[in-house]
């Protein structure tokens, strides 16, 4: 049975302050009442207070804190962009492996990539999966993968990669936690620039009305969830972009669910 969104929840408030409330009382529940809350808020702590309550009901509410609360706020998107971190994160801790071996369907290399990784060199470590992905593929004079590329691209590389990245970055940092964004925003495989646009500021690659270049975003542990990897200073493998980025995205987390990489 599908959740109706236009129930009250635990966390609801009751208008007129009341408990137990009054026979008289409005509940202002489901996503009505989010959407009261999160129009009515002045403050920016009644903004914060109001946007964690609206992502307690996933899609529906992220699309309301979108549409309504002014995202642009430095503080704000921060607070956006952490409590989606969170959620993407809960579903990517119990995976963290302990042991990463590195293995190549293709005879490919992981040791510079986990070497620069470890030691938190996040910028290099970047421009390196972009190298290594394109390689994978052959598509090094394009410059980036289409989905068709994704879903060719070898299981055994992917786990290397993806791994490598949740390993030293403890989760914050990899394909996985970016499809779980992705997926929590409401993206699909059709070419959204809504959807793509909350993406970007749930990972911290659009900000302040715009999109960062590569060469601005944070290459440390402080960045957003998901911020890495990007896919080099260009177009990169196919996330720097709008017109790929969707469907590539889309496809890279369909082939992660066939590879049964979590």
């Amino acid at each position: 049975m599908s959740e109706n969104l236009n129930q009250p929840r635990e966390y609801d408030a009751v208008l007129g302050g009341q408990v137990p409330p009054p026979k008289d009382g409005v509940v202002l529940g489901g996503i009505e009442g989010v959407k009261r809350r999160l129009s009515s808020a002045t403050s920016p702590e009644q903004q914060i207070l109001a946007v964690a309550e609206a992502l307690k009901y996933g899609e529906a509410g992220i699309k309301l804190v979108f549409e309504i609360v002014n995202t642009e706020s430095e503080k704000l998107q921060s607070t956006v962009s952490s409590l989606l971190g969170q959620q993407a994160l809960a579903k990517v801790q119990p995976h963290l492996h302990s042991e990463i071996p590195l293995i190549s369907a293709v005879d490919f290399k992981y040791s510079r990539l986990q070497n620069l990784l470890a030691s938190g060199n996040w910028k290099d470590a970047d421009l390196e999966t972009a190298s290594i992905m394109l390689g994978v593929c052959d598509r090094q004079p394009q410059g980036f993968l289409d989905p068709s590329d994704i879903e060719k691209f070898p299981c055994a590389d992917l786990s290397t990669i993806e791994t490598l990245w949740q390993k030293y970055s403890n989760g914050r940092f990899g394909f996985v936690v970016q499809t779980h964004i992705w997926q929590i925003v409401g993206g699909t495989s059709n070419s959204d620039w809504e959807a793509w646009c909350r993406f970007g500021k749930g990972v911290g690659w659009f900000s302040q009305g715009g999109w960062c270049y590569w060469n601005d975003l944070k290459f440390d542990l402080s960045a957003p969830v998901g911020n890495l990897p990007r896919g080099g200073a260009f177009v990169g493998w196919g996330l720097g972009d709008f017109w790929t980025g969707c469907r590539t995205l889309s496809a890279l987390a369909e082939k992660l669910a066939n590879c049964k990489i979590a």
